[in-house]
């Protein structure tokens, strides 16, 4: 995998000088490259032991007989808790593009030094004379370097780092490729499906669609037993008075597969449709077909009028993937709290605006890929209140 990196790049600096020299401009110093080394668990030791062979490269430029020099950097993101460098399918590394590179590259101890020193400049008023790393007048690339024989993890870190340049790397076929991902198509196919949930509930709340906070209005949920096992007349004695939304029905599927499903998300979210007055049924699947969830949401022969939509509690990516191939809308507990407006998030409604070679660098608030992170919200799997949450027994 080094190897090819260090090939790909110098011809890449080869064809960029001979490029400049035809065009009569001066060569310029020789780029850095800043690489964020990650891949699939199974390879995480060879993610490891890539990253530190770039850097110990790094003393020693790497250069061509014709004299082209480049240079690298790298470190290994992590999404806790996930292992460092790990990425899922439906959890990455967030805001790569907008990390301090000089600062990661310092281990712990070193960091800590570095902050004590600038605390005891900023005490005295003397000016910080800490290194900042290399001159600003060299230039700079900051790129994902991925290990894996598949781009379906790698499609995460993509997601959640759309300005970054993505290179895949296969140890079977050891070939380097780059690989891109249609983020504007996918984020205008998220929302088209969050407007659907949204006419069919009948909601005209307005969306907000600025930062990253959830709502407070949110119910918790913590416990499981409480909130699932509720008899149904307690439940509708709690809820709010009935809207044009309470003839309506949504489906909550809870995946059996692995461990996948969480009941403390399904907690939150069967509390939050029930706050707002929509019926929810329960339905456990190791597997969601379209086929399956056509049937499940057909009108009753007693006329009733079917399940309106569905919220998985699976994986994040069956809905982002083939979301828009069922026949009612299929939402991520992520897009369920957009389209009640219990989230604020800009990410699905930047691409209104969004060109095509996503290259804008102020893209900062982008669709979290969080399912399995400890940072994320009231849609993941380590949210602060799953941890406290309490199981009733009802006398069984």
């Amino acid at each position: 995998m080094v190897d090819c990196v260090h090939m790909t790049f110098l011809q890449e600096e080869k064809d960029r000088r001979q490029n400049k020299s035809q065009g009569g401009s001066d060569d310029g110093p020789a780029r850095i490259i800043e690489a964020c080394v990650m891949g699939t668990v199974q390879f995480r030791s060879a993610v490891i032991e890539a990253a530190q062979r770039l850097n110990s490269d790094a003393d020693s430029s790497t250069s061509s007989s014709e004299g082209d020099e480049i240079k690298f950097e790298a470190i290994v993101p992590q999404a806790k808790p996930l292992s460092p460098g790990e990425t899922l399918g439906c959890t990455a590394p967030s805001g790569l593009a907008q990390l301090d590179f000089q600062d990661a590259l310092l281990s712990p101890r070193e960091r800590r030094e570095r902050k004590k020193q600038a605390a005891a400049a900023a005490a005295t008023g003397a000016v910080d004379t800490i290194p900042a790393g290399s001159s600003d007048s060299i230039p700079r690339e900051r790129v994902m370097l991925f290990l894996a024989d598949g781009r379906f993890h790698l499609e995460a870190a993509m997601i959640s780092n759309p300005t970054l340049r993505a290179l895949r790397y296969d140890p079977y076929s050891k070939t380097l490729t780059e690989e891109r991902y249609e983020t504007v198509k996918m984020k205008r196919l998220r929302r088209e499906a969050i407007m659907a949930v949204r006419k069919s509930l009948g909601i005209s709340d307005p969306l907000k669609r600025g930062g990253g906070s959830v709502a407070s209005s949110v119910q918790d949920g913590d416990d499981i037993a409480n909130s699932v096992l509720q008899p149904q007349q307690q439940r509708s004695s709690s809820s709010r008075p009935p809207s044009s939304a309470s003839r309506k029905t949504m489906g909550i599927i809870l995946g059996t597969l692995g461990r996948q499903g969480n009941p403390a998300i399904l907690s939150r979210l069967r509390s939050l449709l029930h706050s707002r007055g929509i019926q929810t049924i329960i339905v456990l699947l190791s597997e969601i077909f379209p086929k399956k969830l056509e049937m499940l949401s057909k009108p009753t022969s007693s006329g009733g009028s079917g399940v309106c939509a569905w919220v998985q509690v699976a994986c994040p990516r069956l809905s982002i993937d083939w979301g828009h191939y069922f026949c009612v809308p299929v939402l991520s507990p992520f897009e369920l709290y957009v389209a009640f407006g219990e989230v604020e998030n800009a990410a699905l409604w930047v691409a209104e605006e969004e060109k095509t070679d996503e290259t804008a660098d102020d893209l900062t608030d982008q669709y979290p890929m969080d399912f399995y992170t400890k940072s994320g919200g009231p849609w993941t799997n380590y949210y602060d209140s799953n941890t406290k949450r309490k199981v009733l027994s009802y006398g069984v």
